[in-house]
């Protein structure tokens, strides 16, 4: 006989974990009192005395507000002149300086729908439909312009960062491909350049990350927008890179992904040499996160202590 079967027992269930909320946030606070009759002891009737308090924190979300800003600028006339009839001096002070002349678009406004689009992921149609809801009549071909003469506007500050960033000791570099509407190209490349924290030099001022917007992926791309850098390069093993007149060296990220590659590929629960170089760059990881933060001749003296000695033993891979 079959024996009845067994519930299987369940699994522990998984203690959820409240979300942090951050302590630079204002906080406002809500005191739950009791009455003073409430305060009365029910025992012997004496007032009680509070012996501490219990706290919770909620998040509350406050939508985004939009205003009207109306500039007002009087304007001054010579009434003496007036009665003379002579010619009328009449004064009014400047326009304020404005991003987009004759736009009713303010700075903020102009930056919220362009994080909106590129950092969100918020397409203008729902932007539309959002500013919509709120009464305001704004069109996606409209906010489309904004954001054009805006690029136009920031040219000369890309142009600035440009320089400063071949300057820099060591810059890194990427590209991927990107769909386009255009009936000649179905897909043209944005590369990617930047610097930041893993700098050799200290207190060197904060990272620069620049994309560059191409139509292939010629080695004429990496060239031009790098013409004159002689410092280190770190990218992928793109053979272009070797045309540019930086110092080429690897980068372990995109190392990593072929040997992910070919952990897929070997047989299940095998053990191949794809896993003991996972294994190896994983330690290389690790020393990474313990120096996150340190200063950078700490970083590179710890680099040439615990990381080269690992990569020392790993030439074979």
């Amino acid at each position: 006989m079959l024996s009845p079967a067994q519930p299987s027992p369940s699994a522990p269930e998984r203690k959820h974990r409240r979300p942090r909320i951050p302590a630079h946030l204002p906080r406002e606070e809500v005191v739950h009192d009791l009455s003073d009759e409430e305060k009365t002891c029910a025992c012997c009737g004496n007032e009680m005395h509070c012996m501490g308090e219990e706290c919770s924190e909620q998040l509350e979300f406050i939508p985004a507000v939009l205003k009207v800003v109306r500039h007002v600028r009087p304007k001054y006339s010579c009434r003496h002149c007036e009665q003379q009839e002579t010619e009328v001096n009449i004064r009014i002070a400047p326009p304020p300086a404005t991003l987009l002349p004759r736009s009713i678009a303010t700075p903020s406004l102009l930056a919220w729908i362009i994080t909106s689009k590129f950092q969100f992921s918020l397409p203008l149609y729902r932007q539309q439909k959002w500013f919509s809801q709120l009464d305001i009549e704004l069109s996606r071909q409209t906010m489309s312009n904004w954001i054009l003469k805006c690029a136009e506007r920031l040219v000369p500050l890309y142009d600035l960062l440009h320089q400063e960033l071949l300057t820099r000791e060591v810059i890194w570099s990427d590209d991927t491909t990107m769909k386009v509407v255009e009936a000649q190209r179905s897909k043209c490349h944005m590369w990617v350049y930047g610097c930041g924290g893993d700098s050799p030099v200290p207190g060197q001022p904060p990272g620069i990350v620049l994309y560059d917007y191409q139509d292939s992926r010629e080695e004429t791309c990496p060239v031009e927008f790098l013409r004159g850098y002689e410092g280190y390069l770190q990218a992928d093993g793109y053979a272009g890179y070797t045309k540019t007149t930086a110092e080429v060296v690897g980068c372990l990220a995109h190392a990593r992904r072929k040997f992910m590659e070919a952990k897929v590929a070997q047989p299940e629960g095998k053990v191949g040499r794809a896993d003991q170089a996972l294994t190896y760059i994983q330690k290389l990881y690790r020393i990474e996160r313990e120096l996150a933060g340190q200063p950078a001749d700490v970083i590179a003296a710890k680099r040439q202590e615990l990381s080269v000695p690992l990569l020392c033993q790993r030439q074979d891979f």
